[in-house]
């Protein structure tokens, strides 16, 4: 202000001493350019918004204490509250309370890129869907690491490419306010979605600036606690592999045990019906056993089956037929729907998932194998009527290996199914409700035109 007041003078005292008719055109020439300046410029939304901002800096006082802010910004992510909040909620709400909200939903990238819902605080509007973002807005938010107002995009008469970035529920839900991009290293960690505070207002340079640098340190947050995530989850594998060391030991004991029974049987048998149906029951338990020890050994040198086209009632008809002694399966839909899998490994990914269904639903309930044709891919759903899941155990706790609700469970079943489904093209959904069951659904890759199939048989051959 004072630069600019001296500025001022100093003109005032030039045009005094150069007087006449030189002051005079000096003085209307400044006003001609003044005005020139003003018409072309002030038109512009993005001067006037840069002009703003520059006098908001610069002649007006902040409106945070940034010392507050900041201890309060790293108690809230380091101190749990009292009611131990996980780390994905510490994160909405240190990013809320910037700005005063009360509401948050975490959304970050799955291995396409594509948002999902991780967590929310105190969110109790519209629930977000299972696809909650498509690739193209974290490849956008990454790249720029831009807030997006939605009011701004909502009413934007412009055909800005944000328009078309933000999904259809976020414009919708009128409480859905901020978009908060968590990036680190130029790598998007996360989103947050702030809800509407209490007084509606647009966010100034002041905001723009603060949630941006405390995006980045929360970013960096995510990022280490995934990453101590993933060495626990390694280490775990490991515990686990070494106890299973032990099991597998006891197992070829049991197996020898079961070759030697089977031998015997047959050799004293009287050729009744029933002993021959348990004969060929311990062939079979013997058969497995004796797989599943070269599977698990570290020397098995076999390779995996190759994909092939497959019918899906097959597979189906495979699961149930091995289930049924347990629980009642019932196989709908058409089963000549196919598809391009190895079967051995679809077979096991859909025996963990009717495994599932079969302990989580009463004793008269049966569970449900339906083939169905979704605009994906084709598709087999496994349909129980048990006691469901929340929807705060899925986001957190489905997937997770060595996670279980059930006694003795080592909760790496739906772990392993979504794996197996992930390797091969594949991709896993589920809906469930507490108290009204769970519907898991598997799309899998199309089966192969005769030119794609005879262009991966001539790859394999070369």
């Amino acid at each position: 202000i004072g630069g600019y007041l001296a500025m001022m003078v100093l003109l005032t005292i030039a045009l005094q001493l150069i007087g006449g008719e030189t002051g005079r055109l000096a003085q209307i020439s400044f006003v001609f350019v003044a005005s020139m300046a003003a018409l072309i410029l002030l038109p512009s939304n993005r001067f006037r918004a840069w002009f703003r901002v520059k006098v908001s800096k610069h002649l007006f006082q902040h409106r945070y204490d940034y010392r507050s802010e900041w201890l309060r910004f790293t108690n809230t992510l380091g101190k749990p509250g009292s009611e131990a909040e996980t780390l994905d909620a510490r994160v909405i709400r240190a990013i809320a309370d910037i700005v005063e909200t009360s509401a948050g939903i975490l959304l970050v990238p799955d291995g396409q890129g594509n948002l999902i819902a991780q967590a929310r605080w105190n969110w109790q509007w519209s629930d977000p869907p299972a696809l909650a973002g498509q690739a193209v807005l974290s490849a956008h938010l990454s790249k720029t690491g831009r807030l997006i107002e939605l009011d701004t995009v909502r009413f934007s008469d412009d055909s800005d490419e944000e328009v078309a970035l933000i999904p259809e529920w976020m414009l919708v839900e009128d409480q859905a306010w901020v978009l908060v991009p968590l990036v680190h290293f130029n790598a998007l960690a996360g989103v947050v979605l702030l809800s509407r505070p209490p007084v509606n207002r647009m966010l100034d340079w002041e905001d723009f600036d603060l949630l941006r640098v405390a995006g980045t340190q929360v970013a960096s947050y995510l990022a280490e606690a995934r990453g101590q995530e993933a060495l626990s989850d390694a280490r775990r594998f490991d515990e686990f592999n070494r106890r299973f060391a032990f099991i597998m030991h006891d197992i070829k004991n049991l197996v020898s045990q079961l070759s030697l029974l089977t031998r015997n049987a047959e050799r004293h048998a009287d050729n009744p019906e029933f002993r021959a149906d348990m004969i060929e029951t311990l062939k079979n338990s013997t058969a497995r056993m004796n797989a599943l020890l070269a599977r698990l050994s570290q020397h098995n040198k076999g390779k995996r089956e190759e994909a092939r086209r497959i019918e899906l009632g097959f597979i189906a008809e495979q699961v149930a037929s091995a289930k049924r002694m347990l629980h009642p399966v019932v196989i709908a839909g058409d089963s000549r729907i196919a598809a391009h899998v190895e079967p051995a490994r679809l077979e096991q990914a859909l025996g963990h998932l009717v495994q599932n269904a079969i302990d989580a639903s009463p004793e008269n309930e049966p569970v449900t194998l339906r083939m169905i044709d979704l605009a994906e891919g084709p598709a087999i759903e496994v349909i129980d009527k048990g006691c469901g899941m929340s929807a705060s155990f899925i986001e957190t706790s489905l997937y997770k290996p060595f996670s279980s609700t059930k006694d003795g469970g080592f909760g790496i079943g739906a772990f392993e199914a979504k794996s197996i489904i992930a390797e091969m093209g594949g991709q896993m959904r589920v809906t469930s409700r507490p108290d009204r069951g769970t519907t898991f659904t598997i799309i899998l890759p199309p089966e192969r035109s005769d030119g794609q199939q005879f262009q991966a048989d001539r790859a394999l051959a070369a």
